[in-house]
């Protein structure tokens, strides 16, 4: 039965996404006003965060605006499994510095950490990034529920030549990949601003003036491997085109004090926020834990205030 069920929305979906994109963004911005006016995904998540980072004045516009974003990138989504490799790549441009700066580090054979968050369509970013530089790439990402949607995602996400690596099996490929290649030319994509599982295995600051548990692992890695720390700021540019723009975060991941990365990098998303505020994810429970009493909270020294 979820065999069918798999392959019935894998054919829905597929189908929908044939449609021209002028027409998914008509049809997005359709679906937008509704979900903003009578109720949407998640709209009292959506909600009570834009108005604990911004304040209930706030709220009624932004989530109109967020859900423009939401259904338009929903949308971009479904048409991934059938649009052309030239289709995606001419609608993602890269800054030329952004460029040059990965292109050095390539040429003195760093590994380099990826960092982003989930602004604007951060799924065309990350397929197309591996064509614009000469790294091999890899991503992290967790599975879905279904196999089935889960396997012909992957399958399409990876065409471009990313390898999509599920967190649980991530450090064991990464490990064996540096064995394996003496001189790796290796960078790997981390999204880092989902809600941790454990709270008690966090690192504890604030994020938008909030109090927020964040992964540290990717700073467990770049150190470990002596990274160098690049983020990828993604900036909608039109419906469906994106401009990116590689960020030096650090040069030498191991130089940096206990927190320095991730606070650098908050401190990117911040930026990227306040400069386009709806395209954030805020349908994401990114405030569902409270902080443990024995818990920390760790100073900001590269914070990027929204209302600075």
């Amino acid at each position: 039965m979820w065999n069918l069920k798999s392959r019935l929305l894998l054919f829905a979906i597929k189908s929908f996404g044939r449609q021209p994109w002028w027409l998914l963004h008509i049809e997005s911005s359709i679906l937008a006003s509704v979900m903003s006016s009578l109720g949407g995904y998640r709209k009292k998540i959506v909600t009570d965060n834009i108005t604990r980072v911004l304040g209930q004045g706030m709220a009624p516009r932004l989530s109109k605006d967020f859900y423009t974003n939401f259904c338009d990138i929903s949308f971009e989504s479904m048409k991934m499994f059938s649009a052309s490799d030239q289709e995606i790549t001419d609608r993602v441009t890269y800054s030329r510095s952004g460029l040059q700066l990965m292109n050095r580090l390539y040429a003195e054979r760093r590994v380099v950490i990826l960092a982003g968050g989930h602004m604007a369509n951060w799924e065309m970013y990350a397929m197309t990034f591996s064509q614009k530089i000469p790294f091999e790439t890899m991503a992290l990402y967790k599975k879905l529920s279904d196999p089935m949607i889960n396997e012909e995602m992957k399958i399409s996400r990876e065409r471009l030549g990313l390898k999509m690596v599920e967190i649980s099996e991530s450090k064991k490929w990464m490990d064996d990949h540096i064995a394996s290649h003496e001189n790796s030319h290796i960078a790997i994509g981390f999204g880092f601003d989902q809600s941790p599982s454990n709270p008690y295995k966090s690192w504890w600051t604030k994020f938008l003036g909030v109090e927020t548990a964040v992964y540290f692992g990717m700073e467990k890695w770049a150190k470990e491997y002596n990274a160098a720390v690049v983020y990828g700021a993604v900036k909608r540019v039109g419906r469906g085109r994106y401009d990116v723009d590689f960020r030096l975060v650090k040069e030498h991941a191991v130089e940096s004090d206990k927190g320095e990365i991730i606070d650098r990098c908050l401190g990117e998303l911040e930026r990227e926020i306040k400069d386009a505020p709806a395209d954030w994810l805020w349908s994401h429970k990114r405030w569902k834990h409270n902080r443990p009493a024995e818990m920390v909270v760790q100073q900001r020294r590269f914070e990027c205030k929204l209302d600075s």
